[in-house]
């Protein structure tokens, strides 16, 4: 024992250099504890005898009375304290008792090795031995995977995984996604057009937060492809239109790109889900000799607005926002510059966001024309930013228009238009029944009719792909194939004439 002890300047020196004994607090019962402490020092400075190296390392145990029940606390052969609770004294002291006889090696099971095993420990069930990992997630908080069959497939998961959150790819957050569906749709009102939050706003309340709500906002794919299929299902029983599905899933793109954005989540899981076919949708439109009982059959009211819809193809809610500015008016024809369009709630900007010019013939400028100087006989003054389509004031019973108190004519209403307006001019003319949106239909057939191309079409009609111009268009381009068939048989008729 000299040779622990030998050296130094002073005995504490000695005894933080000296090898350190299992010191211990044991409990007899309810008495007070009894220090049993051993500490080699000098021989000869203090009278204690050295202990015997079977004592020397004993492990600390102890019992107690602990809030209404026994506990049993020990340490064990890596130094950590452990405890366990019992109903009674006896309990606590027949564990007590056991655990003195265990070697401390052997006091925790291999499972437990914190610190020794790279942060993979094995763990017994009722069948097998499994395998867990633990590891920190992106705010640093520690959690564990478990169920691995071998410790090799669990290295292997926790490798992978701790490069994927080193890299930025696996981000953990506590929020969940009604939380944050609620906060962005705050966010994103004043930036959207009323139209667009109102449907984001019917998509989370319908769809999103019922499915998604209380679940983390780190959502996975598989969740995202299991609300779609559920939705589907729906698709197929009638219940729901395939566009309705897509819209409810774009929104969610929409969201959880913005959650990538606030770094809360790394990727956006619902890129990866794959949206419904469209439905098969016969576009209808009218034909060429079908135009003129059309126009015919509309009310005074509606024929300079129908002859627009017709003739340049304007959407509904953009010929309705029209002003007396934006039409520049001359007998060999003119020219309409489409500035905005006219929601439910306000004026907006156009579907696109882009202001585009329309050109017009010289019949549809003296229908316009006559359409200027009734507004001006409606209006006190003739200022640019009146309202071009209007509503009159009716005065009799057996006219038509608004009874207004004020005498001021309001602007037409787009419901008026599409159920009222359209369909009494579609029943007056013996017609089959379309949407109002067919006159816009009709206004690109007519061109390709005409011999215009799919470009000239695509700017007239504002589409921001030529793509979706020929998409819904493309098979109305008749002169380009028509062409194509005549210069080949004529090419056929050459050749033969040559052989011949």
């Amino acid at each position: 024992m000299d040779r622990w002890v030998r050296g130094g300047s002073s005995p504490l020196g000695r005894i933080r250099r000296a090898p350190r004994g299992g010191a211990f607090w044991r409990s007899d019962g309810l008495s007070a504890l009894r220090p049993d402490l051993w500490v080699p020092l000098p021989r000869g400075k203090y009278p204690h005898p050295y202990p015997p190296m079977a004592t020397y390392c004993r492990c600390s145990v102890s019992v107690r009375h602990h809030r209404g029940g026994w506990e049993t606390r020990w340490r064990d052969a890596n130094g950590r304290e452990r405890s366990r609770r019992f109903p009674s004294q006896e309990a606590a002291r027949a564990f007590d008792e056991a655990l003195a006889e265990i070697s401390p090696a052997d006091r925790r099971p291999d499972s437990a090795r914190h610190g020794r095993g790279g942060g993979v420990y094995s763990y017994r069930t009722a069948d097998a031995v499994r395998w867990r990992f633990v590891y920190r997630r992106s705010d640093g908080t520690q959690t564990s995977k478990r169920g691995f069959t071998s410790e090799r497939a669990a290295r292997d998961a926790r490798r992978r995984l701790i490069e994927r959150v080193e890299r930025g790819e696996v981000r953990h957050t506590r929020e969940t996604f009604g939380g944050y569906w609620e906060r962005w749709l705050a966010r994103r009102k004043p930036y959207l057009e009323p139209g667009t939050w109102t449907g984001y706003e019917i998509n989370g309340r319908k769809r999103l937060v019922p499915a998604f709500g209380s679940r983390s906002l780190g959502l996975s794919v598989d969740e995202i492809r299991d609300f779609v299929a559920e939705l589907a299902e729906a698709v197929e029983a009638g219940d729901l239109a395939a566009k309705t599905v897509n819209n409810a899933l774009g929104t969610l793109v929409v969201c959880l790109n913005d959650a990538v954005g606030d770094g809360l989540i790394a990727t956006n899981p619902a890129l990866r889900v794959q949206r419904l076919p469209p439905a098969h949708i016969e576009r209808d439109y009218l034909r060429l000799d079908e135009i003129p009982r059309y126009l015919d059959a509309c009310s005074d009211i509606y024929r300079p607005l129908a002859e627009l819809l017709v003739g340049r193809g304007l959407r509904i809610s953009e010929a309705l926002g029209l002003r007396v500015g934006d039409l520049e008016l001359e007998e060999t024809g003119g020219m309409i510059v489409v500035y905005r369009s006219r929601k439910k709630q306000a004026i907006g900007s156009t579907k696109s966001d882009r202001f585009r010019s329309v050109e017009i013939g010289p019949a549809l400028c003296a229908v316009l024309g006559d359409q200027l100087a009734q507004r001006a006989e409606l209006a006190s003054d003739e200022r640019a930013d009146s309202i071009l389509f209007v509503m009159p004031v009716r005065t009799i019973k057996r006219s038509n228009g608004r009874w207004e108190s004020t005498g001021v004519a309001r602007p037409l209403d787009r419901n008026t238009v599409s159920r009222d307006l359209h369909k009494h001019a579609l029943e007056d003319a013996a017609l089959r029944d379309m949407p109002l949106h067919a006159l816009r239909h009709t206004a690109a057939a007519a061109w390709l009719a005409a011999g215009n191309s799919l470009m000239y079409v695509q700017r007239q009609l504002g589409h921001a792909d030529v793509n979706t111009t020929e998409r819904y268009y493309g098979h109305l381009e008749r002169h380009v194939l028509a062409a194509g068939a005549v210069a080949t048989e004529e090419a056929i008729a050459r050749a033969a004439n040559a052989t011949g």
